[in-house]
């Protein structure tokens, strides 16, 4: 029986790698690309049709590197999506889209599972979102973050490459004013950046990324909270030291302080910084300034 309980475990756990890279294989195949890429032509058809559509498109967002991922979508013929980076295709999948009118968001349902920890920060739900002629898709758990990439300055972007799904040809149109965010987000818009300070470190724990490398998550307290508008998940840069460019993400926020965590990479060739009360942070990078 003891023999049994030790080797289960490992059989289920050899099981579950197979599943998952058997199911990875055929979503790569030659013939995953071949319905995609005939799905794709049937869903841009179905655009072609359609008239000042509140959400269907082709969309992008990406570094231009290692992640650029396109997403095309239409009411009838659902959606695919397709993430290439610097060594060719790394994903690849397809599905329905069910149109929420009351609540105005888009859900996803995919043909193969989706994998956690994929640049494609594949969604199962998006809220098509307007700014002036340009339509954004951003998952619902993440217009926070969409915030903070307005806060700092990267988004309305210029160019083609961003870290929100933008409908393909909207970054040549400019905007102005505040993007058409559900109220409640409205006041994590700043008119202008939130400066703060460390005033004390709580503790540093190490932990390990996918390639096993040494991450060093440190838990820091600032002097800004709720009463400048901060909420949990927004992002602060450090702005002294300067030749830093870390960030720090919000985890905890009260009245006049907050809580957040720096996680920083390490490595043999690269010295680890270790945040210190006294640094100065902002919601808007100095490279932005």
């Amino acid at each position: 029986m003891k023999k049994l309980f030790y080797v289960l475990p490992v059989v289920l756990c050899f099981g579950i790698i197979g599943f998952a890279w058997a199911q990875r294989s055929e979503k790569l195949s030659e013939s995953n690309q071949a319905t995609i890429k005939a799905k794709s032509q049937q869903i841009e058809k179905e655009i072609a049709q359609l008239k000042d559509h509140p959400w269907a498109g082709q969309y992008y967002f990406g570094d231009g590197l290692g992640a650029n991922v396109s997403l095309t979508l239409a009411p009838e013929n659902g959606f695919t999506i397709i993430w290439r980076g610097c060594m060719g295709l790394y994903d690849q999948n397809h599905g329905t889209v069910e149109w929420d009118r009351d609540k105005n968001t888009l859900k996803m349902s995919f043909a193969f599972e989706v994998e956690k920890g994929y640049a494609g920060r594949y969604a199962s739900e998006y809220k098509p979102i307007r700014w002036g002629e340009r339509v954004y898709l951003i998952p619902t758990d993440e217009i926070v973050q969409f915030c903070n990439e307005i806060n700092s300055g990267s988004e309305p972007r210029k160019g083609v490459h961003g870290q929100s799904f933008l409908r393909r040809g909207d970054e040549k149109k400019e905007v102005q004013g505040k993007p058409e965010l559900p109220k409640e987000f409205m006041s994590c818009l700043f008119d202008k950046p939130v400066n703060a300070v460390i005033v004390s470190v709580k503790d540093v724990r190490e932990t390990r990324d996918i390639t096993d490398s040494p991450v060093f998550i440190t838990t820091v307290v600032i002097n800004k909270g709720k009463k400048e508008g901060l909420v949990p998940g927004m992002q602060l840069y450090v702005m002294e030291p300067k030749d830093l460019v870390e960030r720090m993400k919000l985890t905890k926020v009260e009245e006049t302080q907050s809580e957040g965590e720096f996680r920083i990479w390490s490595s043999k060739t690269r010295k680890t910084p270790t945040p210190a009360k006294g640094w100065q942070l902002s919601t808007r990078p100095r490279w932005r300034r």
